[in-house]
């Protein structure tokens, strides 16, 4: 691939002017990228600026570890890579320009033959540059997988934690080692910074795998997500204190919020982390929507000691973003960090890097088992003798 040495396997955007990335169902903003071998997604991204790019993009197959698979091309495409993306459009009448890029896949030039893993490129035709990074799955959907999301059988984490068991059944599909053969993966929220990869079963029967370990597929139920919402830029609404607008932008400052460690549980409506693009000012927000800049405050008497501070959602990829991490305002008692969005509705929160690389919510947000997530199993198979990783069953499990 021509762009492969710069390009990484995870969701990622190489440029700080391409924002507001999406790829989900179609219609449907806050679904995860994962689709069977007949369905559809939209990808949709802007670009800050006026002049518009030529651009292609190219498909990897992956293995569970998202490390490129064995495949070549020809045995997971139906078409070419490397094909242009031809569907943009400019901004109308925003305060700050941009370019609106869409696309559809699979589509007439290029879909996909297999299920497993895949990465979707986005770069630059002339310079070779790359744009963005997303992941997405496509399942065979021949096992099925049966959830049961519930407290932890840890005593010591049966208020903050939640546990994740679960059953496949394979009927009429011979597996001649289970353990070795079907792996699972679990996602809280889609989020794959604090994933739980390659679980084999614990218990085998016929015709059923099953995964029920008693303490190891646990989560941290954190809290209810804070939400901003300026679909409309002409009123404040919950969480705002005040909308400026100016000749060239709009500002957006937040009420400051607080740490909730140790606040009490809270039932809140969500979007369990996920954000949607959309405007009450304008109907056509892919290209109507107006960019802010939305000033996020949070009040701490003095700064962590060691610890960087990050806002933390679906828009940050959750991922420790030097874009989105916070700095110390002494004047103000407040981390504080402004951050250019476009018009809609974003679940976030604040975390600190944990010790895994993972955004770590628990210390300034809290846990409580009463919190509604959604988690995410995905199960793989790979025969004696396959090439890849095939993704036979998925389920999402929702409020308890």
């Amino acid at each position: 691939m021509a762009v492969g040495q710069d390009l990484v396997n995870e969701d990622h955007t190489y440029v700080e002017t391409v924002k507001s990335v999406q790829l989900n169902i179609p219609g449907l903003q806050t679904s995860y990228p994962i689709v069977d071998i007949t369905g559809r997604l939209d990808l949709h991204f802007d670009e800050i600026g006026n002049n518009p790019r030529y651009l292609r993009y190219k498909i990897q197959h992956c293995n569970k570890d998202w490390q490129p698979s064995e495949l070549e091309e020809l045995e997971y495409l139906r078409g070419f890579n490397g094909e242009q993306l031809r569907d943009y459009a400019f901004s109308v009448n925003t305060r700050i320009p941009y370019v609106h890029y869409r696309l559809a896949i699979p589509n007439a030039d290029l879909g996909w033959t297999k299920s497993g893993n895949y990465l979707i490129h986005v770069y630059d035709e002339d310079t070779n540059e790359p744009l963005l990074t997303k992941r997405f799955m496509v399942s065979e959907n021949t096992m099925q997988v049966f959830g049961d999301l519930g407290k932890s059988a840890d005593v010591s984490l049966i208020r903050t934690h939640h546990e994740i068991d679960f059953v496949v059944k394979h009927k009429d599909i011979k597996i001649s080692n289970p353990h070795q053969e079907v792996t699972a993966t679990v996602l809280q929220n889609g989020r794959w910074d604090n994933a739980i990869y390659d679980i084999p079963p614990f218990f085998v029967q016929q015709e059923e795998l099953i995964f029920d370990y008693q303490g190891k597929v646990v989560f941290p139920a954190g809290k209810e997500f804070r939400t901003v919402d300026f679909r409309s830029l002409e009123y404040t609404s919950r969480n705002i204190a005040e909308i400026e607008e100016y000749s060239d932008a709009f500002e957006v400052k937040m009420i400051p919020d607080e740490k909730r460690t140790y606040h009490n549980y809270h039932t809140d409506k969500d979007f369990n982390g996920q954000f949607a693009i959309q405007s009450h000012d304008d109907p056509e927000f892919d290209v109507e929507g107006e960019y802010a800049y939305v000033l996020f405050l949070l009040r701490s008497a003095q700064p962590l000691y060691d610890k960087e501070v990050y806002l933390a959602g679906g828009f940050t990829g959750w991922k420790k973003d030097p874009v989105f991490r916070m700095d110390y305002n002494e004047r103000y008692g407040a981390y504080m960090q402004e951050a250019l969005l476009k018009q809609g509705v974003y679940d976030y929160a604040y975390a600190i890097e944990g010790e895994n690389g993972e955004m770590d919510l628990s210390p300034l947000e809290g846990d409580w088992h009463e919190t509604e997530n959604y988690y995410t199993i995905l199960v793989y198979y790979r025969p004696f003798g396959e090439r890849y990783d095939r993704l036979v069953a998925v389920t999402t499990l929702g409020e308890k």
